[in-house]
């Protein structure tokens, strides 16, 4: 028995094989990049909570430094003032401490 081959029916074969193999491949492929994309799902998903929640805490980070801001001002302001209340204290104070070294000496 004699089994004659054309070398066109051989390259056609040799291409339905390499096809196939290759439609195996992209079906493994797929399945792997679904179950992927699952994953990127749920980690983009956990991301947005994440953001929601740091945004919401931003927000009151900012107001707490506003506040912060305007009692430091605040008491640099009172600070500023009573500064010159008590140069002016010291001031009679030491006149007061020299009048009394002067008589004491005396």
């Amino acid at each position: 028995m004699d089994v004659t081959v054309n070398i066109k029916v051989l390259g056609l074969i040799l291409l339905t094989v390499a096809a196939l193999v290759l439609l195996i491949y992209l079906v493994f492929l797929v399945r792997k990049l679904l179950v992927t994309l699952e994953s990127a799902n749920k980690i983009l998903a956990d991301l947005e909570d994440v953001s929601g929640v740091l945004s919401k805490r931003s927000k009151d980070v900012d107001g707490i430094i506003d506040d912060v801001s305007d009692s430091v001002g605040a008491v640099t302001g009172a600070v500023k003032e009573k500064k010159n209340v008590v140069e002016a204290t010291s001031s009679v104070v030491k006149a007061v401490v020299s009048v009394k070294n002067a008589i004491s000496k005396e």
